[in-house]
Order: C-alpha cells, then structure tokens, then sequence
C-alpha cells in the first residue's frame, strides 16, 4: 500500500492535517484518557509512533496545537483498522477534525481494496465515541474488559 493521499475538504485557515512526525506525538497535550493508558502501556507515544504507519498517519493541527493524531493500519488484504489520539484542544477543531478523518475513512474504502474498517472505541469516552460515529462507524459488539485499564471497548465498523 503506498500512501494514502489527503482528499480534498474544507478546513480553516489556521488548521491543517499535515503527516506523522515524532515531533507531533512529543508535543501533544493528552487528555486524562490518554494519560490513563500511559499508566498502562509502558512508553505509549513510543508504542503508537512504533505502530504507525508512513503515509497512513496524520497530525491534526489547529492554532499551532496538535489537536489529534489518527491513522489507519492494514491487518491484512481487506482489513483496516482506524486509531486516534486525541489532544486537549481536539473539541475546538472537532469539525475540520472530522471533515479531514472522514475524507481519509471514504477513500480508504473507496479506493484502496479496504471491505471492512473497524475503530475500538471505550464505551465511557463519549468524545471518541461521537467522533466514529461523525465518520459513520457502527457498534458492532461490545468487548468486555477488552482495554488495558479493564474497561469494556465498543468494537466498530464501516464497510
């Protein structure tokens, strides 16, 4: 696969989705969910950078400040699946946000061989949950005790 390019969709003149970079990762401002899984996954911006792949991550930016980071990863021919990390500023862009992750979810479907793309989504992140849904992502099942905290995980899917 090579790199998925950027669909064209409108965003303000003070935001933009711009490719991966360590840099980006370093310099977001993790909401508590996020702080929770550092407590769990040793090294966890190390661990989303290492599973990450070029061309198929992105950094939303918004007034200068990473409002998330967000990728899709190919488990095999056919299958994909969607991550996002979000950023303390991810509300104030939420819109663009959602404009650019759903250019990228429509053309991975489109035009990349991609029959079923699936997010996991903690059913007491509301945040995230709102912003699968804005990209037409489904619950499909409910995975009990499926995060590293014990929580249970909304299993997602767009096809």
């Amino acid at each position: 696969m090579g790199m998925v390019q950027l669909p064209e969709f409108r965003m303000s003149a003070d935001e933009q989705i711009v490719p991966l970079n360590y840099e980006h990762l370093q310099r977001l401002q993790p909401t508590d969910d996020t702080i929770e899984y550092m407590k769990y996954i040793p090294n966890y911006l190390d661990y989303i950078w290492d599973n990450s792949i070029d061309g198929w991550s992105w950094a939303g930016i918004g007034r200068g400040k990473i409002a998330a980071v967000f990728g899709i990863r190919m488990i095999w021919n056919g299958l994909a699946e969607m991550w996002m990390v979000p950023g303390t500023s991810i509300n104030r862009h939420a819109i663009s946000l959602v404009r650019g992750a759903r250019a990228v979810t429509d053309s991975t479907l489109r035009d990349y061989g991609v029959k079923r793309l699936q997010i996991v989504v903690k059913v007491e992140n509301d945040t995230a949950f709102k912003f699968a849904k804005a990209l037409h992502f489904e619950v499909e099942s409910v995975m009990k005790s499926f995060g590293p905290e014990g929580s249970d995980y909304y299993m997602m899917v767009r096809f």
